[in-house]
């Protein structure tokens, strides 16, 4: 079975660049012209990636003998186009779509090639077993790379609206507003109490305005986290000022026990900035 696997891998990796063109013809007969046109180049890449794969397979079929290398370098593909296929922007669904194609035309191949060399029915049964077992290796290699670039790229944009979610802005040498937007949940606020401490010490500010006007929802635990923020800065000698406080807002904080005369409110982040004497 050996001489018979080695055979048909030399042939699927013979026919490559035709087998990559047929499912490049398939993928391209549901796009419209100027997507053909407008992708020109990147399809080009890809069919470069499909000719690549079918050359693995090829190997790996020919190669079958020695599977643990097999499928380390199937696993190595599977990472290394998982990750270029998400960088630029690719659904996992739409290259899933593919494996289909690569079954039926390697497959069709290799069956055509046993009948040429007329290898026996139970080693083609075999090595077409052998075959399927690769391709799904690969699609799953593929998919666990993908899946984790997603969540590593998940967690780099969360980090980075955290950051941009949370600016402490100097509006004079001793005074600095925190404009907060939108829904707090948690592990927002806990970042916010975090980045706010240490803007306002590098600041050197002896005054924050914490703004609500734009926080959309406000729910007990979050309103615990905005107090330890103003309670973090007295303790570092920090003056805070709560602007933008809607009705629903005070009337949170009084439900969790938070006595309102503890803490400086000052009406509209306008109005406040007046009495500063900030322009």
């Amino acid at each position: 079975m050996e001489k018979e696997n080695r055979l048909l891998g030399e042939r699927v990796s013979a026919d490559r660049e035709l087998i990559a063109q047929l499912i490049h013809e398939e993928v391209s007969a549901n796009l419209q012209a100027e997507q053909l046109q407008m992708t020109k180049a990147f399809i080009e890449v890809v069919n470069n990636i499909r000719t690549d794969f079918v050359d693995l397979i090829g190997q790996s079929i020919s190669n079958s003998y020695n599977i643990q290398e097999v499928y380390t370098k199937i696993q190595q593909w599977g990472e290394k186009t998982g990750d270029f296929f998400l960088e630029n922007n690719r659904s996992l669904e739409d290259a899933l779509a593919e494996v289909s194609l690569f079954r039926k035309h390697i497959g069709t191949v290799i069956k055509t090639e046993a009948l040429h060399k007329k290898i026996n029915i139970q080693i083609l049964f075999d090595s077409m077993e052998t075959f399927h077992s690769l391709l799904d290796y690969a699609a799953v290699s593929y998919t666990e790379a993908y899946t984790v670039s997603y969540r590593r790229k998940l967690n780099c944009a969360r980090k980075e609206f955290l950051e941009l979610s949370s600016p402490v802005v100097p509006v004079s040498d001793q005074i600095a507003i925190l404009p907060l937007v939108g829904s707090i949940e948690m592990d927002r606020a806990r970042y916010i109490l975090e980045k706010t401490l240490l803007a306002a010490n590098q600041l050197k500010i002896t005054v924050l305005i914490v703004d609500l006007s734009g926080v959309v929802r406000v729910d007990s635990i979050v309103a615990e986290q905005i107090i330890k923020i103003i309670q973090s800065l007295k303790l570092v000698g920090i003056r805070s000022v709560l602007t933008g406080i809607r009705p629903e807002i005070a009337a949170m904080l009084i439900g969790i026990g938070v006595d309102l005369k503890d803490i400086e409110i000052g009406g509209s982040l306008k109005r406040v900035l007046h009495q500063m004497n900030v322009t």
